[in-house]
């Protein structure tokens, strides 16, 4: 079974206070696997950063679902089972 990043993001954002989603910055300096994912939505206009902060806890970035996002998670859903 093929995981869809694109909807299981989305859905992640949508469903939140505000429809943000955010990644940490792991310990090694490296970004978790969604930080590529999240890019790649920023790219295509589904989503939106709103923030990139670091501090002694680490480094997060949190992006905001856009309109087209919404519109684009109603096509992914819509023919979902």
């Amino acid at each position: 079974m093929l995981v869809n990043h694109e909807r299981r993001l989305l859905i992640r954002a949508a469903e939140t206070v505000g429809h943000r989603i955010a990644v940490c910055r792991q310990a090694n300096a490296s970004w978790p696997g969604d930080h590529s994912r999240l890019l790649a939505l920023e790219s295509t206009g589904h989503l939106r950063r709103v923030d990139h902060c670091g501090d002694s806890e680490g480094t997060v970035a949190v992006w905001q679902i856009t309109p087209a996002g919404l519109v684009q998670l109603q096509m992914l859903t819509s023919g979902a089972h």
